[in-house]
């Protein structure tokens, strides 16, 4: 079915598939955009405004100033109201000293960026009842994220890529389309846009995989190594996706208990598995306790399968990032988000820490 869209129907046609393909969204929804100014959110908000009627939905904007490029920064928030206040949209707009954010939390700027943006999103949505938040990500984004993730040292999830859905509530309906083709789209529909001038700063690692890497890889390797980078990131998602549902049942036949801040497993049917899905399993069970994986890495995964897979380590525990502790008691495997400090827990407890493979007898650290 094409899209009724009276503006540049290729362009709506082909996001209009995305959406339906992906299942994005269903009559009667409505979706938040994030919107900051710049091409990619600004082609987002003009394209879904077209397609709200085919789809049936419902939409409404929101802005996040970040305070970091001054009256850079209060432009572009002039510039979203005003096309707000022309297309009729509902706006939420809100400022965030992402600088102090970062400082405070100990994260770079860019993480502390994101964080806030989501957060900001995720509130907003849930306080105003709208089902879905839709995001500018594109295809160039996409193969920047892997290329990041890859010279980074990543396993498959990370070659997915940036996924066209997420959590059943963020969704890219933008993921397939290049950038030349939005920049296409915008000049066509005669649709302005800020320039963020950061994106040339080559300091940070996407702009110099997007200003340095990709150019040298096409002019001295593939000429077409976006389109490549692309299916390639698409077939590893489909592929990924299924052995994580694999892992899930393997993990529901593992879990013994399940409450809100841990999950308890059967270590003989963890170590029955076959190690890649061990890994997985853990991984997912560390995800529900966890919450996200932030600052769990490969190495912990394996330390994890050691520990459960090492005789003698009854009553003993294994300490990992955002205070979650590993507890073994006889053939159980207890994963827990603590509430208290694992430093002062751990003047209590046998505690143990493995770097592949190796214990580190010290307890408490």
């Amino acid at each position: 079915m094409t899209a009724q869209s009276s503006f540049a129907p290729k362009f709506a046609d082909q996001v209009l598939d995305t959406i339906r393909e992906h299942h994005m969204v269903a009559p009667g929804h409505s979706v938040l955009i994030g919107v900051s100014g710049g091409p990619d959110s600004m082609a987002l908000a003009q394209v879904l405004t077209g397609l709200k009627k085919d789809l049936g939905i419902h939409i409404g904007l929101a802005h996040l100033n970040h305070m970091l490029r001054g009256s850079h920064a209060l432009a572009d928030e002039a510039f979203v109201r005003e096309f707000a206040r022309e297309h009729n949209l509902d706006l939420v707009v809100e400022t965030k000293n992402v600088a102090d954010l970062a400082k405070n939390q100990r994260l770079c700027v860019e993480e502390a960026g994101r964080n806030a943006r989501y957060n900001f999103f995720t509130r907003v949505a849930g306080e105003k009842g709208f089902h879905r938040i839709a995001l500018g990500h594109h295809r160039d984004d996409n193969i920047e994220q892997v290329l990041m993730n890859l010279v980074r040292g990543t396993g498959p999830r990370g070659l997915r890529g940036i996924q066209p859905v997420r959590q059943e509530k963020f969704i890219r309906p933008l993921i397939r389309m290049p950038r030349a083709d939005i920049l296409a789209f915008l000049d066509e529909i005669k649709q302005d846009y800020r320039v963020d001038e950061s994106n040339e700063d080559t300091s940070y690692l996407r702009n110099r995989i997007r200003h340095c890497l990709i150019p040298f890889l096409e002019k001295e390797f593939n000429p077409d190594i976006k389109a490549g980078l692309s299916r390639m990131s698409g077939i590893i998602g489909l592929e990924d996706a299924f052995l994580d549902r694999i892992a899930q049942t393997a993990l529901d036949k593992a879990t013994t208990k399940r409450e809100k801040g841990q999950i308890e497993l059967s270590i003989p049917a963890i170590n029955k598995l076959d190690r890649a899905l061990g890994a997985r399993v853990i991984r997912a069970a560390l995800l529900l306790v966890k919450q996200d994986l932030k600052r769990i890495s490969n190495t912990h995964i394996r330390d994890i399968l050691y520990f459960a897979g090492k005789k003698g380590e009854s009553g003993k525990s294994l300490d990992l990032p955002g205070q979650i502790r590993v507890y073994r008691q006889r053939d159980l495997l207890r994963i827990k988000k603590e509430e208290t400090a694992l430093r002062t827990l751990g003047r209590h407890l046998k505690t143990r820490r493995y770097q592949n493979g190796k214990p580190d007898e010290n307890p408490g650290n």
